[in-house]
């Protein structure tokens, strides 16, 4: 049990809560299928966490399955925002998609957000559960530390990031995405990073996909590689590749002539050190067609510094060894 007054709750701390209190106590069980069938089954009841979705991609948290009831397929969330797959499968349409597939083998599947109230009321996406049950409602159920655990994380509840999507950022990135496929090959741009490919007001960056687009040096640390398009804190928008926790660097090595000869230069990115290539300021809500150019002298810049990245292994050992 973790120290309530002093540490974070973590949505690992009530699913080992919840899962006890259903094996243990059936009770328990039988208000959750309540509150979401309205309906109290009898007889016994099955629960398992972490189970593969009916999909196969992602997991359930908790199932709870009745011998002769409902099957109850639970997503428990603290503050956390919706999780979305590498193939861009968003959770709750997750869940949706595992219903319906239950549903149509037979069985009386129900899916269940089950979150403080605060998390749930702030939620657009909530009311893609079957059902919402808000901790707050199995107050009465608990006692002692399992009580103090459910108080601390109910406090702590935060509403989801759930981004609203801008249409002119959702072409724009889109226009890139095209771009980088039919012309530059080379590059391959990760999947978006929100559900459904939203591009919110702020959404900047184009995220490359490093095992796909770099080279992946022994006992170099693994990169990062983005082309950001306007940086309000830096000199100009910039295409860079990142070493983690290295930023110290930045200020201890010479810029070596083979990364200046493509008009590189060395910066610190937050706590990386930032292999930066400047690059025109690109407008996500001008039509792409207006700035092809500077795309296009964005993504020159990009396959430069991917070149020289690939062929700098030994230098970039030696980088790295500065701060063994």
């Amino acid at each position: 049990m973790p120290e309530i007054s002093r540490n974070r709750v973590y949505e690992r701390d009530t699913d080992s809560l919840f899962l006890r209190l259903l094996r243990d106590r059936p009770d328990v069980g039988g208000s959750l299928a309540e509150m979401t069938t309205a309906n109290r089954p009898v007889g016994t009841f099955e629960v398992k966490s972490q189970v593969r979705h009916a999909t196969g991609t992602g997991s359930v948290d908790i199932v709870v399955r009745y011998r002769d009831g409902p099957l109850l397929l639970i997503e428990n969330k603290i503050d956390a925002a919706y999780s979305i797959t590498r193939e861009g499968h968003g959770q709750p349409q997750r869940y949706q998609k595992s219903v319906m597939a239950f549903r149509a083998a037979g069985v009386d599947a129900h899916s269940v957000l089950l979150a403080p109230a605060r998390y749930l009321a702030s939620s657009r996406l909530a009311d893609l559960f079957n059902a919402r049950i808000p901790y707050e409602s199995l107050r009465t159920l608990m006692e002692g530390k399992d009580r103090t655990l459910l108080e601390a994380a109910i406090l702590q509840a935060q509403a989801p990031y759930e981004p609203l999507a801008n249409m002119g950022a959702g072409e724009f990135f889109a226009g890139i995405r095209q771009l980088i496929v039919e012309r530059y090959p080379d590059l391959v741009m990760k999947r978006d990073p929100n559900d459904g490919g939203i591009r919110p007001d702020a959404s900047r960056t184009v995220y490359f996909d490093v095992p796909r687009t770099l080279r992946l040096h022994q006992k170099v640390p693994r990169p990062r590689m983005s082309l950001q398009c306007w940086d309000s804190a830096a000199r100009s928008a910039s295409v860079k590749i990142m070493l983690p926790n290295r930023a110290v660097l930045a200020s201890r090595l010479a810029v070596p002539q083979s990364l200046a000869d493509v008009g590189g230069y060395l910066r610190t990115a937050n706590r990386s050190l930032g292999i930066t290539i400047d690059t025109p300021r690109l407008d996500t809500q001008k039509p792409f067609f207006e700035q092809a150019d500077d795309i296009g002298e964005a993504m020159e810049a990009a396959l430069r510094l991917q070149s020289w990245w690939n062929g700098n292994s030994e230098l970039l050992r030696q980088w790295d060894s500065i701060i063994l």
